[in-house]
C-alpha cells in the first residue's frame, strides 16, 4: 500500500525577497486554515470515500466465501497486524515532486486479513490501525488523515470485491487463492496510484504521465512480492494455529531488515545526492551560482525545506548576513541578521566552539533558534575557511512525518559544509583570476585587455552619441633598458611601478591607464576629444614623471614620450587610434620633442633603421631565412615526449640569429604576419610528415600571432600543407592568443570552427593572462589550455601564483581539456605540476629550444635514458 506523505505546510506562499541589508522577520508556523488546494483534495478524499462505499455494498463484497473454518482474526488482531505494517516504513522522494511517498509491507496483513476475517473486521481493523499510526507515530494533519483514510477505505473494499470474485466459494487455498491474493493487493495499489498521482497534480499543479507509470510499477512490484510472503504465512496458518509463533518471530526480522534496508536506500540516496551536489557546485566559477547551488543542494541531500548560510562579518559593528531559501525553486533572499538572533547562544555558539549542533523535533533548549526561522527542527553546523571559521551552514524542517534529522545527517551536513568552503574558495579565486586577467601583475594596473573592453565602451558610446569623443595616449619610458641593464630587473621593476604610481596620480582617477607593454603604457581618456585639452593632461602626466626616481642611493631621472591620438578626429576605431597615437609616440621618442599629437602621413615617417630591417625582413621571408626552433613537450606523468612547440628565429645575414621580440613587432606593423606565418607552418608541418614518416608519432605546434589574419585563406594554407606532407590534421595544433580572439570575437569563432571540423588542434596560449581565457573559453573549440610560463616558474615560492595553477589545472580538467605548463625549470615544479594533475609540460628542465636538424638526435637520446630508467 502507498500512502501519501506530502506536507501541506509546504504549500502556503514563499515570503517576497528581501533587499540585502534590510533585517528580516520571520513568523513562525500558523495554524492551517483551509486553501483551494486543500479543499480539492478533500473534494478527490470524498470521491474515493463515495467509489468504495458504492462497493462495499455489492453483495459480492460482503460474502464470508468460507472465511472462519480454518482460522478466525478478530477485527482488533488485524488492526494491530495493520499498525505495525504501517509503522515500518520506507520513504521515497516522488521523481520531480517534493512530496514523499511511504511504502510500506501492509500487504501481509491485508493478504491475513482477506483469508482469515470477515468482510467487515478487515475493512474495519485495516482503518483503525493504520490510521491510529497516522495520528499517533506519524502524527499527521487532519487533511491528510482524511485522505489516506480514504484512499484506504476505497483500496480495502476493491481489494475484497476483486478477492471474493476470483476465489470463489470455499475455504479451500490453491492457485486459485493465490491468484486472487495477488490480483486483490496488486490492483488495491493501483488505485492508490491513480490517487497519489491525482493529489501531486493538484499540489504540483502538473504530473507527468511517465512518473504516474514509474511509481505505479514500483509499487505493483513491491505488493507482489510481499504478498508472496503472505502467502506462505497463510498456509502455515491454516495447517495450524501455532504456527503463529514463529511466524510472528519471522515477520518481526522481516521488517526489521526491511526496517535496515530502508535505511541503507536512504543513505545510498544521500550520496547520490551528495555527489550530485560535489558535482554541481565545483562546476560553477560564480559565486552567487555557488551559493545557490550549496543551498539547493544541501536541501536536496539533507531532505530539508530550508537552508540557510550566515557569513560572520570580519568588520566590527556589522552583523553577520544571512543568505537563505525556502521551499523548492526558491530565489535567494540576503538579508542582516537581527541583534537577538545574532547573540542566540545556539548560533553563536556554534561559531565558537567549532563543533555541530542537532535540534531533533521536540526539543526546547534551542527554541529561540526555531521559532525565529520558523522550524521544527535543524541541523547547525560551522563553515571553516582558510583562516578559521567564516560562517555556519544551517538546514531546517526535514521533509518527513516520520523521523527528524539525526547524528548521521549532522555527518551528512559536515560534508556538505566542507565542499561548500571549498567550492566558495574557488570562487573567490577566480574572482581573483578574473581580476588578474584584467590587470597587469606587477603594477596593479588595467593591462591590455582591460584597455580593450573600455575602449569599445568608448566606441559605442561616440557612435550612439552619447560622448562627443575620447583620446588615446600611448607614453614609452625613455631609457628605461639603460635602468634595467645597470641595476638589474627587480630595480627596474621597482621603477615601473612607482611610474605607474605618479601616473595614476597625475590622471586624478579621470580614465584608464594601462600597462601594455615591458616599459609602454596606454591612457584612454573618454569625453576628451579637443586636442587641447589632451596637450593638458599630457603635459601634467610628463610632469609628474620629473622627479627622478631614487633606486640604490642614486637618483634616475625617467622620461617620457607621449604619443596622442583623438577620436573621432584621427580615427573611429580601437585599432587606428592606437596604431596613430603610437606613430605619434615614436615620432616624438626619435625626434626628442616627448610630446605629440598624429598628423596625417605620420604612420610613413620610421626611421632608416626600422625601414631598413623591414624591408630585409621582407627580403628574409621570401628567401627562406627563417628558420624553425622547436622546443619539446612532454607527458608529465611518464616523461614521453609528445611533441613540440614550434619557435620561429631570423638568420640575419649581418646581425646574426634574431628572437621573434626582435623582428615579430616589425612584421605585425608593416602587414608581414601571413608570409611569416605560413613560412614557420611549411617547415613545421613539412619536419612533423619526416618525423610520422620514420616511426615518431609527435604531434607540432605553432603559435599564431595576435595579428594573424584568421581568415579562409589561412584554412586554405592549412590543408595545402597537410596534404602536401601527408600529416594528420590532428597532428597539428594552432596556438591562438587572447588579443586575436578579442580583435575580431565572430570572425575568429567562425575560422576556428572551420579549423576543428578539419580536425586540426587549437590551444589558448599564457591561458590565465588574458580576457578571453575566462568569457570565451567555453565558446571556444579548443582542446588545450597553455598556463603561463611567469605563473609556472614562481609557483613554488609565490603561493598566489601556485594558487592560480591549480586553478587553472581544475578548470581545463573540468573542461576536459589537456593542460600544458610552460616555462618548467627544475624537477621540484614538474613534480608540483604532476600532483595537481597537469598533463603535459615544456621548458628548459626537459630542453631548450633547438634546431630541426638536432631534435631527432635529442629525441633518440631522451628516449635511451627513459629505456634505461624504467
Amino acid at each position: 500500500m502507498a500512502v501519501l506523505g506530502f506536507r501541506l505546510t509546504e504549500l502556503s506562499p514563499l515570503a517576497l525577497l528581501t533587499r540585502p541589508g534590510r533585517s528580516v522577520s520571520r513568523r513562525t508556523p500558523t495554524p492551517l486554515r483551509p486553501d483551494l488546494t486543500s479543499l480539492r483534495i478533500i473534494g478527490v478524499s470524498l470521491l474515493l470515500v463515495a467509489f468504495g462505499a458504492g462497493l462495499w455494498f455489492l453483495p459480492l463484497t460482503q460474502e464470508l466465501g468460507g472465511r472462519g473454518e480454518l482460522l478466525q482474526l478478530d477485527w482488533y488482531t488485524v488492526a494491530a497486524l495493520a499498525a505495525a505494517c504501517e509503522i515500518v516504513v520506507q520513504m521515497v522522494q516522488v521523481n520531480g515532486h517534493r512530496q514523499v511517498r511511504a511504502i510500506s509491507m501492509n500487504e501481509i496483513a491485508t493478504v491475513l486479513g482477506l483469508f482469515f476475517a470477515s468482510p467487515g473486521a478487515f475493512v474495519a481493523g485495516r482503518l483503525i490501525g493504520v490510521l491510529a499510526a497516522l495520528v499517533l507515530w506519524r502524527r499527521q494533519g487532519p487533511v491528510k488523515v482524511f485522505f489516506n483514510g480514504s484512499m484506504l477505505f476505497a483500496e480495502s473494499v476493491l481489494a475484497l470485491l476483486l478477492f471474493n470474485l476470483i476465489r470463489g466459494e470455499g475455504a479451500v487455498i490453491d492457485q486459485q487463492a493465490w491468484a486472487a491474493a495477488l490480483v486483490a493487493t496488486v490492483c488495491g495499489g493501483l488505485l492508490s496510484a491513480v490517487a497519489v498521482t491525482v493529489v501531486l497534480a493538484v499540489v504540483d499543479g502538473e504530473t507527468k504521465r511517465r512518473d504516474f507509470f514509474l511509481e505505479a510499477g514500483r509499487g505493483a512490484a513491491t505488493s507482489a512480492w510481499v504478498t508472496c510472503i503472505a502467502l506462505v504465512a497463510v498456509h502455515a496458518l491454516a495447517a495450524t494455529s501455532r504456527a503463529a509463533i514463529p511466524l510472528l518471530i519471522s515477520m518481526v526480522l522481516l521488517l526489521a531488515a526491511y526496517r535496515r534496508y530502508s535505511s541503507l536506500f536512504e543513505r545510498h540516496l544521500s550520496l547520490e545526492r551528495l555527489y550530485r551536489f560535489s558535482h554541481a557546485v565545483s562546476s560553477t566559477p560564480e559565486v552567487n551560482e555557488i551559493l545557490t547551488g550549496v543551498l539547493q543542494h544541501a536541501r536536496e541531500v539533507l531532505r530539508a525545506d530550508y537552508a540557510e548560510i550566515v557569513f560572520v562579518s570580519p568588520e566590527s559593528g556589522h552583523q553577520p548576513l544571512r543568505i537563505d531559501s525556502r521551499g523548492s525553486g526558491s530565489k535567494l533572499r540576503r538579508a542582516r541578521l537581527t541583534e537577538p538572533a545574532a547573540s542566540d547562544p545556539s548560533w553563536s555558539g556554534v561559531v565558537t566552539s567549532g563543533g555541530p549542533l542537532l535540534i531533533p523535533r521536540g526539543d526546547r533548549g534551542h527554541r529561540p533558534l526555531l521559532a525565529e526561522r520558523g522550524l521544527r527542527d535543524a541541523i547547525l553546523v560551522p563553515l571553516k575557511g582558510e583562516a578559521g571559521i567564516v560562517g555556519t551552514i544551517l538546514v531546517g524542517d526535514r521533509i518527513s512525518d516520520v523521523r527528524s534529522f539525526d547524528s548521521d545527517d549532522v555527518q551528512l551536513l559536515m560534508t556538505v559544509a566542507n565542499h561548500a568552503s571549498m567550492a566558495l574558495q574557488n570562487g573567490r579565486l577566480v574572482d581573483r583570476l578574473r581580476h588578474d586577467a584584467l590587470h597587469d601583475k606587477l603594477t596593479g594596473l588595467p593591462n591590455r585587455n582591460r584597455l580593450q573592453q573600455e575602449m569599445v565602451s568608448a566606441l559605442s558610446e561616440l557612435r550612439a552619441d552619447r560622448s562627443p569623443g575620447f583620446t588615446v595616449m600611448n607614453l614609452d619610458l625613455v631609457n628605461f633598458k639603460q635602468v634595467n641593464d645597470t641595476f638589474g630587473l627587480p630595480l627596474g621593476d621597482r621603477l615601473l611601478q612607482e611610474v605607474g604610481q605618479r601616473l595614476h596620480k597625475s590622471l586624478g582617477g579621470h580614465g584608464t591607464l594601462a600597462r601594455t607593454g615591458g616599459d609602454e603604457f596606454t591612457v584612454l581618456l573618454p569625453g576628451l576629444d579637443t586636442i587641447t585639452q589632451a596637450l593638458d593632461v599630457a603635459t601634467r602626466l610628463r610632469c609628474g614623471l620629473e622627479k627622478p626616481v631614487s633606486i640604490q642611493g642614486v637618483d634616475v631621472e625617467v622620461g617620457a614620450a607621449i604619443g596622442i591620438a583623438v577620436a573621432p578626429l584621427h580615427g573611429s576605431d580601437g585599432h587606428t587610434l592606437l596604431k596613430r597615437a603610437d606613430a605619434a609616440m615614436y615620432y616624438a621618442k626619435n625626434s626628442g620633442s616627448g610630446l605629440h599629437v598624429y598628423e596625417k602621413g605620420l604612420d610613413a615617417n620610421e626611421t632608416p633603421e626600422r625601414l631598413a630591417l623591414t624591408a630585409e625582413l621582407r627580403q628574409g621571408i621570401s628567401a627562406g631565412q627563417l628558420e624553425v626552433y622547436v622546443q619539446p613537450q612532454a607527458d608529465l606523468r611518464t616523461g614521453l615526449v609528445l611533441g613540440v612547440e614550434a619557435l620561429v628565429r631570423w638568420r640575419h645575414p649581418r646581425h646574426g640569429l634574431l628572437f621573434p621580440d626582435t623582428f615579430i613587432p616589425l612584421a605585425e606593423r608593416n602587414g608581414l604576419i601571413p608570409q611569416l606565418t605560413d613560412a614557420v607552418l611549411e617547415q613545421a608541418v613539412a619536419a612533423c610528415g619526416r618525423w610520422r614518416r620514420a616511426g615518431h608519432r609527435l604531434t607540432v605546434s605553432v603559435n599564431l600571432s595576435a595579428r594573424s589574419n584568421l581568415n579562409d585563406n589561412l584554412i586554405a594554407s592549412v590543408q595545402r600543407l597537410l596534404n602536401r606532407h601527408a600529416v594528420p590534421a590532428d597532428s597539428l595544433t594552432l596556438e591562438i592568443t587572447e588579443s586575436s580572439v578579442i580583435r575580431d570575437p565572430g570572425r575568429t569563432r567562425m575560422v576556428l570552427d572551420r579549423l576543428h571540423d578539419l580536425g586540426v588542434g587549437l590551444s589558448i596560449d599564457d591561458f590565465g593572462t588574458g580576457y578571453s581565457s575566462l568569457s570565451y573559453l567555453r565558446q571556444l573549440p579548443v582542446q588545450e589550455v597553455k598556463i603561463d610560463k611567469s605563473f609556472v616558474m614562481s609557483m613554488l615560492t609565490e603561493p598566489g601564483d601556485a594558487a592560480i595553477v591549480r586553478s587553472i589545472v581544475d578548470l581545463g580538467t573540468n573542461l576536459d581539456l589537456a593542460v600544458v605548463a610552460e616555462g618548467v625549470e627544475d624537477a621540484a615544479t614538474w613534480a608540483e605540476l604532476e600532483r595537481l594533475g597537469c598533463t603535459n609540460m615544456q621548458g628548459f628542465y626537459l630542453a631548450p629550444p633547438m634546431p630541426l636538424a638536432g631534435f631527432i638526435d635529442w629525441l633518440a637520446a631522451r628516449e635511451g635514458h627513459l629505456a634505461e630508467a624504467r
